[in-house]
């Protein structure tokens, strides 16, 4: 405030206070540097990124590489797969060939028979009285003919009273015959020697006439009986070698050959039975599932690839579709349809489709085109 003197009076002037400019603040210069770090961060990140994506569209953009073989020349043997069994050649199914109740069992399942060893009874008593009962008319008849024989030469009796006598004698004989013989029916015996392998009966049942009581087989001789599909049925000749693999002899192989083929199919299963006789002392038993390569041919100068050289079309009635494989020609991948023959665990045949030169993919991918530019791995 000042005061101003103007005659005698005196003023005062008020002036109004000068305005304070804010002073900016200054900002540490740890602000600056650290934008500057995110950008070169940022920067060398773009870059970075920007590499990937160069080196992998690089990756993506090359023919993918690819591993070749020529096919090799070696034998080649050509089989069919089946399933099948191992039975015995001598075996009987039988029982009694009359009704009845069974009133004695002789053997068990696994006891050893021999032919004509009685192994059951069936309950004998009425057809037993029948035959007592036979054999007393006969003797009746017999001394009926003795007293008429006597009569006669005195003559007393006439020659035809004799002969009627001798007429039921005759008839008595026979009917002892008959009831003896159907007194028989009643005792089961075994028609082979061999093992009893089942025993479908007990004491005090009561079984049909010719029901099946036991299974017998003869383990002196045995027989492979595999079931070829209808499909291969074709190519499987009398005398053809076979290999067959159980499970309960994982590291054998037993050999046979072809000894019959059944000339009538099994229209549900649509397979023919093919057997092969096995030699006598074969450690193979009875009732054993087994696995069976039929040789169909044999070839000593095949064209062979590797299995996973040979790929396949869809399916069809359940059998891989063609064949073809990959060969390349001009840096591009060909498919090549081919036939196949013989195929084994490593190798398969080449029947037609290829040449010794050809240079195939050894295991294409599933990605891989006809007409694809491929990389040969070195």
């Amino acid at each position: 405030m000042e005061t101003e003197s103007r005659g005698s009076v005196q003023l005062s002037v008020v002036r109004p206070a000068e305005p304070q400019l804010p002073v900016p603040a200054l900002r540490p210069k740890t602000t600056f540097a650290r934008r500057r770090t995110r950008r070169l961060a940022l920067a060398i990140a773009t870059l970075g990124v920007a590499a990937v994506a160069f080196i992998v569209s690089r990756i993506l953009l090359q023919p993918p590489m690819v591993e070749i073989v020529q096919p090799s020349r070696g034998p080649a043997i050509e089989a069919v797969y089946a399933t099948g069994v191992i039975e015995p050649i001598d075996y009987a199914r039988f029982g009694a060939t009359v009704a009845g109740r069974v009133a004695e069992l002789r053997v068990d399942e696994g006891d050893e028979v021999r032919k004509g060893g009685i192994v059951a009874r069936l309950d004998d008593r009425q057809p037993r009285a029948r035959l007592q009962d036979a054999k007393a008319r006969l003797t009746m008849a017999e001394a009926e003919i003795a007293r008429d024989q006597t009569l006669m030469n005195r003559g007393v009796l006439a020659v035809q009273t004799l002969e009627r006598a001798q007429q039921e004698r005759d008839q008595a004989a026979a009917a002892v015959d008959l009831f003896a013989r159907q007194l028989e029916d009643y005792t089961v015996s075994s028609p082979l020697d061999g093992t009893v392998m089942k025993r479908d009966v007990e004491v005090g049942e009561t079984v049909a006439a010719n029901a099946v009581m036991f299974e017998i087989s003869s383990t002196a001789r045995k027989r492979i009986a595999a079931d070829v599909d209808e499909r291969d049925i074709a190519g499987v000749r009398l005398g053809a070698a076979l290999a067959a693999h159980a499970d309960g002899f994982p590291d054998e192989a037993f050999e046979a050959k072809v000894t019959n083929i059944r000339g009538q199919g099994d229209a549900s299963s649509r397979t023919f039975r093919v057997e092969a006789d096995l030699p006598g002392d074969t450690k193979l038993m009875i009732g054993m599932t087994i696995d069976v390569d039929i040789v169909i041919g044999q070839r000593a100068n095949a064209l062979l690839v590797p299995t996973g050289a040979v790929a396949h079309g869809p399916s069809q009635g359940g059998r891989p579709g063609a064949s073809f494989v990959f060969a390349v020609e001009n840096g591009r991948a060909k498919r090549v349809d081919v036939k196949t023959g013989a195929v084994g665990t490593a190798k398969v045949e080449i029947v037609s489709g290829l040449k010794d030169s050809d240079r195939v993919v050894v295991d294409p991918s599933d990605h891989l085109r006809d007409g694809e530019a491929v990389r040969v791995s070195p």
